[in-house]
């Protein structure tokens, strides 16, 4: 039987399944719900052009499509300028190229050939590099990693694969009698190359391009070429010109399409390669004014606008914005005239209108050059008072919600079905902590717009306030075109204020269901606006609004419980705010006219206003007369009789009584959040709540004193049949304590409710979900459950929240998950025991179990340099002042005693702080002993792990405009949190007899519940073992305390005890008979003053310069130690000084290196008196071993003189190894690298080396007896003593073996700085020697990665 093949196409085709002709693309970048698109197309040439916009972010890519020319053919972005300095190189002094050739040593070490076309009258280059991975996005450095790495395995592997086959034939080559020594030789040092290829494998870490920079002046403007394929060959490379006034682009990593421009600083000494950090910047400058003239559906909300593309955020730390950033937008944005700026970043804010950038907007760019700013609310909703700084907290910056419409769910979102017009559930709500309404109006968040073009992709989709917040601008953009258009540009005259262009778009925006009432902005309906009241002559004013009675408040919030306990009558002032004129400066206004029509226009100013309070429950005058200096009224706001636990939102209405249609001239929003009193058990029960698609059900909670955890419980049962599909919510519960961000009590998580596996008409089953989160007690706790915007369906949930808390009695207390700043449990380690009592002032409390966990030591490191002084780049000019930013520089100094030391540096004054800031910027770098940056941080402080163990200096810089201010914080201590390795448990007991002894009846007592009301006393005792090696007396170990599951841990502090008083006294070892009770006090000083006077002169051989003094000296020594009761021990020290002076270089050079200073004369004196120090300490250091558990002082004294032998023993020893080296061998010829100052030998042929090699091998094997395994791995000294032998006889890989484990090993400490130099330089001629061509180059590269020749500085 034969089967029969029926499309599918036909066999299942009907009218419904038809697909539609066209695809929505008006939802891509959506302009319809705006009214933008339809404005465009009303008004043509009203599409943004004439206006210019900054981009603050993270830099856009002159790469991308859309963002190449406006719609009137203009360049698109006029400057790309690298606020962050992140691409900063610093240019070296001019040089010529020597002998006439066009070439130069570039900082790689590479030879640079230049083009010989470039235009150079003076001749005078600058050279620099930069390091590709400084300034590659991570998308870009990912791909570029990935392919050096397999391209230099491949070639690691082939050599590797090489020298196993030449060990497999070595092996092979085995005779029927025993191996050879030669053979048995050539395996042994191949099977260590093969060993050393794989560890070298294992651990290899790519350096990443360095790419060499020439700068020049081509007598017209500063040009720059960069070696971006590491060749050394410009010969042909173009040389690129500022952006600004060239528009010159080109391609930095051309396998990746990263494109690049350039700006110069500082008369040539800074170059900056400005790239982007990340995508974000290049899909909004897309939204905000991508012109596509082929493709006009994918333009951007305002075509027509040009751009300034100001990079704030910096790659050195994750692309986040920087305070230098920001300050140097600023001041770009006035340079170039900005009619608008867009910054679609920010920062949670536990102040509204705080910091000194903030206020930097406010009064220079926005008041006085009439910029108007656009920021993104936030995307930490739905909860309410969740907007972030600047975007939602800050008066004069437009904060912009996110919006989704019908457009965007059909195109975007692939949903069969639709919802209603909303808001995303992620955008931040307002109000403001002091009632302003946050999010002032809303437009769509996502879009399908450019990206760069080193993501591959031609547009993306991506969505966030950071998407609606362009959107918005180019609303404005459009709106700023039509006025200069419509009224024409006065040059003489300001441009449009922002106040009027706010009050436009606040007055027609469209309510579509925030509960605070901000709408989503319509276009042609405020340009209408804009018209109609274009002739009202205080339509430029600002009204700032003070609550005087809540800390001149901007708007009411009654949020705790005391708030709307009783009516509130609160005095409420209304003062306008005029817009500047940056022509009336004093320094720019020598006649005073521009002075005096401001000032005229404050005096004409009279407002007679209108107030209507929108709900019975606010009572308000009916009028208030206003002058230029405001007016204060009376308000009256009952919520008494309020809901408890809902939302209650209305607003206090001024209208100017001679144009009421206008609409308000000044909102002030009334929020009341009445909470629920919870009940004697501890808990709320907040019934069934049904959701509908896009619902959010909000519930406020007075959270019981005494509370520090609630558990939210959601449960979800329907015994009906079920009819909904799965859908996720958000349960997002917020408190707020004054002076805190609002993430500091709060927990967002995603619930699903339903199961994937739904059937309609099925049953659905029980479900469950619980969190717990910390709370303030006193505090109103909202509990938000939000439906995810785009879930379908209805579905019903129970909600119940308990409350639990066991505090310190009469106490305060902090959170163990706090910033750690105080802690409320403080165990003072000097006290022996230390009590602290308990209570639980809610409910009984069950399973108690204290468990005390410490996990983080805390250093305090005070500077050990400050200076101050101005910064020198002319990028540095305060905005605002006009004079050059001051910095502090602090250098800290941090010793890490262990490898893989984790610590998070904090100066609590400074770090987690950016728009707040009261400085300028702040700015954290962790350097090695090799000078190389390992961390950085830039106001924000993370955890930083240092991998080898040893000496780091914490540079910190603060940038301010005042000196005074900075010279209060030249003493500032920072502190070190170090992470445990292993935590460190506290005991805590319920009595006091139960620490000491199990004896006693109340000894075993033990709690298992505390009742509500009660108290329960613990006893910690203070004495702990295995605290960690870097802490000191006063040091602070910080933990939790944790007494049950259900209650929230409690921080807890634990200081580190005073070292117990040291009563031992300790002789000299070197004077025995010092300490003798018989002597007098004058025979005892007389020693004292002879042993002193001995110990100096024997320093003196080691520090004398002239070899007759010092032979001189060493003859009296011994002479005089002939007549001593220890002369052993005096003439052992006399010739070990003389013994040091002939070997001075044993840890950094090899014995015949021109720098050990050898010589065959010096080689046998050293062999002669190491020979004499042998005999006299080695019987003395044989008992060593005997004094090991000295307890008795004599038992003491003699194992301190038993260990100066020994040590005297084992350098003798060392230099004896050292100087039989020597005599065993002779010049080899030139070396690997002529630069490199090791130098080779082979070794003496014939008997008499034959003889030499058996006593220098006897000498090694002596010098290991008296060497631990710990020194033979650990101590450059051994190993240039002991490698000689292996190196004369050519086996460099056993040599390159024992050198690369030493470097593994090797702490980064300044004082063994010389000694890893010494091994990094053996390491690189060894690999020259093995002809390792792929590895030399690779250590060059890492070389200059690891090993800078001076601090770099990222500030």
């Amino acid at each position: 039987m034969s089967l029969q093949s029926t499309p599918a196409s036909s066999l299942y085709a009907t009218a419904a399944s038809t697909p539609h002709t066209q695809f929505p693309t008006h939802g891509l970048l959506p302009r319809a719900d705006t009214q933008a698109g339809e404005f465009v197309r009303k008004h043509p040439t009203y599409d943004g052009r004439g206006t210019v916009v900054a981009v603050l972010d993270t830099g856009i890519c002159p790469g991308a499509q859309g963002l190449q020319l406006t719609s009137d053919g203009k360049r698109k972005v006029l400057d790309f300028i690298d606020c962050t300095g992140s691409g900063d190189v610093a240019m070296s002094d001019p040089q010529k190229c020597n002998s006439g050739a066009l070439e130069l040593r570039a900082v790689s070490g590479r030879m640079l050939r230049l083009n010989p076309a470039w235009s150079n009258p003076s001749g005078e280059w600058r050279i620099g590099a930069k390091h590709l991975y400084d300034i590659a996005p991570i998308e870009v450095k990912r791909v570029v990693v990935t392919e050096r790495g397999d391209r230099f395995r491949r070639s690691a592997q082939q050599l590797a694969d090489t020298v196993s086959s030449q060990l497999a034939d070595a092996k092979r080559k085995e005779p029927s009698t025993p191996i050879s020594g030669d053979d048995s030789d050539a395996v042994a040092e191949l099977d260590a190359q093969t060993s050393v290829l794989n560890s070298l494998s294992s651990s290899y870490a790519d350096p990443g391009p360095i790419l060499d920079c020439v700068v020049f002046h081509d007598g017209t403007q500063w040009r720059a070429a960069i070696d971006t394929e590491e060749t050394g060959d410009l010969s042909a490379a173009p040389a690129l010109g500022a952006y600004k006034s060239t528009g010159d682009v080109a391609l930095l990593c051309k396998r990746q399409l990263l494109y690049y421009t350039i700006n110069f600083y500082d008369s040539g000494r800074v170059l900056s390669i400005v790239t982007s950090v990340g995508p974000h910047s290049t899909h909004v400058a897309g939204i905000l004014a991508a012109n596509h003239p082929d493709e006009p559906q994918n333009n951007g909300v305002a075509p027509g606008a040009q751009l300034i593309s100001l990079m704030i955020g910096d790659s050195r730390v994750a692309s986040m914005e920087t305070g230098v950033g920001l300050t140097r937008a600023v001041a770009a944005i006035i340079e170039h005239g900005a009619d608008l700026a867009n910054v679609s970043y920010g920062e949670p804010s536990a102040t509204h209108n705080a910091g000194q950038w903030v206020q930097m907007v406010r009064n220079e760019v926005v008041r006085r050059h009439r910029c108007i700013f656009v920021s993104s609310a936030g995307n930490e909703g739905p909860a309410l008072s969740t907007v972030g700084a600047p975007g939602g907290t800050v008066d004069d910056v437009i904060g912009v919600g996110a919006y989704v419409g019908y457009e965007q769910i059909k195109a975007d979102y692939g949903m069969y079905d639709t919802v209603r017009d909303t808001m995303f559930t992620w955008s931040s709500r307002g109000p403001t902590f002091d009632g302003a309404r946050g999010a002032d109006i809303y437009a769509p968040g996502s879009a399908v717009a450019s990206f760069p073009a080193y993501t591959k992709e031609r547009l993306h989709l991506l969505n966030g306030t950071s998407m609606s917040s362009p959107n918005l601008c180019g609303c404005l953009a459009l709106l700023v075109s039509a006025w200069k258009q419509e009224f024409g540009v006065d040059s003489n005259a300001p441009r449009i204020s922002p106040y009027r262009v706010k009050n436009a778009i606040f007055s027609t925006a469209k309510l579509f269901g925030d509960e605070l009432g901000a709408g989503l902005v319509q276009t042609d309906a405020a340009w209408q606006f804009l018209k109609s009241h274009n002739k009202r002559r205080y339509e430029d004013v600002e009204y700032k609004v003070s609550v005087l009675e809540m800390g001149n408040a901007r708007g009411i919030y009654l949020r705790n419980p005391e708030d709307s306990a009783c009516a509130r009558h609160l005095q409420i002032k209304v003062s306008p705010v005029f817009p500047e004129d940056a022509r009336a400066r004093l320094e720019c206004d020598p006649d005073g006219s521009h002075g005096q029509q401001r000032s005229q226009t404050q005096f004409d100013f009279e407002q007679r206003v209108l107030l209507v309070a929108t709900v019975s429950w606010v009572r308000v005058p009916e009028a208030l007369y206003l002058s230029s200096q405001g007016q204060m009224f009376s308000a009256r706001v009952d919520a008494t009789h309020l809901e408890p636990g809902h939302l209650h939102v209305a607003s206090i209405d001024g209208y100017d009584s001679a144009n009421v249609d206008r609409g308000p001239i000044f909102t002030i929003p009334v929020t009341v959040t009445k909470p629920l009193e919870v009940s004697s058990g501890a808990c709320v029960r907040l019934g069934s709540l049904r959701f509908q698609p896009t619902e959010i059900v909000r519930r406020f909670i007075a959270v019981p004193n005494g509370a520090t955890s609630a558990r939210i419980t959601i449960h979800s049962t329907n015994n009906a049949v079920q009819t909904s599909v799965p859908a996720m919510f958000y349960l997002h519960c917020v408190q707020i304590s004054p002076q805190e961000r609002v993430n500091t009590y709060e927990i967002k998580e995603r619930v699903r409710i339903g199961h994937p596996s739904y059937v309609a008409g099925g049953n659905s089953a029980e479900q469950q979900y619980d969190c717990s989160m910390d709370v303030l007690g006193g505090a109103t706790l909202e509990v938000c459950i939000a439906k995810f915007w785009n879930q379908l369906d209805s579905h019903e949930v129970d909600v119940t929240v308990d409350f639990h808390g066991i505090v310190p009695a009469g106490a305060q207390y902090a959170r163990a998950q706090g910033d750690r700043v105080n802690a409320g449990i403080v165990v003072n380690g000097n006290n022996t025991v230390v009590r602290t009592d308990f209570s639980a002032n809610l409910r009984q409390e069950y399973n108690i179990k204290p468990d005390v966990s410490l996990d983080t030591l805390r250093i305090m490191l005070n500077p050990h340099s400050a200076t101050i002084a101005p910064m020198e780049s002319e990028r540095d000019i305060h905005p605002a002042y006009g004079v050059a930013i001051k910095k502090l520089v602090l250098d800290y100094k941090l010793e890490t005693k262990s490898d893989n030391a984790s610590f998070r540096p904090r100066l609590p004054a400074l770090d987690s702080k950016i728009y707040e800031s009261w400085a300028d910027s702040f700015a954290l770098a962790i350097y090695d002993a090799n000078k190389r940056r390992v961390a950085v941080d830039i106001s924000y402080t993370r955890r930083v792990t240092l991998n080898k163990r040893g000496d780091y200096l914490i540079r910190v810089q603060v940038r301010h405009h005042s000196t005074q201010d900075l010279e209060a914080l030249k003493n500032m201590p920072l502190l070190i949190d170090m992470q445990l390795t292993n935590k460190i448990s506290l005991p805590a007991y319920y009595t006091l007899a139960s620490m000491f002894t199990k004896s006693v009846e109340d000894s075993s007592i033990t709690v298992n519940t505390i009742a509500r009301g009660s108290r329960l006393p613990l006893f910690f005792k203070t004495g702990i073992s295995g605290l960690p090696a870097e802490a000191s007396p006063g040091d602070v170990l910080y933990g939790s305390l944790s007494l049950n599951k259900l209650s929230a841990s409690l921080a807890l502090e634990y200081i580190v005890p005073a070292k117990s008083a040291n009563n031992d006294k300790t002789g000299d070892a070197a004077s025995p008979t010092a300490s003798d009770n018989n002597l007098t006090p004058a025979q005892k000083d007389r020693m004292e003053i002879e042993e002193a006077i001995r110990k100096l002169r024997i320093d003196w051989i080691k520090r004398a310069k002239d070899d007759e003094v010092r032979e001189q000296l060493v003859t009296e020594l011994l002479s005089s130690a002939n007549n001593s009761e220890s002369k052993d021990e005096e003439r052992a020290a006399v010739l070990s000084a003389q013994l040091d002076t002939l070997d001075s270089a044993r840890k950094t050079q090899l014995p015949w290196n021109e720098g050990a200073k050898m010589s065959n004369e010096r080689a046998k004196q050293a062999l002669e008196i190491a020979d004499r120090i042998i005999s006299l300490t080695q019987g003395q250091a044989l008992t060593a071993r005997l004094y090991e558990n000295a307890s008795s002082e004599e038992d003491k004294r003699l194992k301190r003189q038993s260990e100066t032998a020994k040590g005297q023993l084992v350098i003798a020893l060392t230099t004896r190894c050292r100087a039989l080296a020597f005599l065993t061998t002779q010049a080899a010829g030139s070396t690997a690298s002529s630069e490199a100052s090791v130098e080779f030998v082979d070794v003496v042929p014939g008997e008499e080396g034959e003889e030499r090699t058996s006593a220098y091998e006897k000498a090694v094997g002596n010098l290991k007896r008296w060497t631990s395994e710990k020194q033979q791995t650990d101590d450059a000294w051994f190993l240039m003593a002991t490698m000689p032998l292996l190196i004369a006889k050519q086996k460099y890989g056993q040599a390159l073996q024992s050198v690369l484990k030493w470097l593994s090993k090797a702490p980064l400490l300044t004082s063994n700085t010389s000694e890893r130099k010494a091994m990094m330089e053996l390491r690189d001629v060894l690999v020259g020697k093995l002809r390792w061509t792929i590895w030399a180059d690779h250590f060059r590269a890492m070389e200059l990665v690891e090993n800078p020749a001076s601090y770099d500085s990222v500030f």
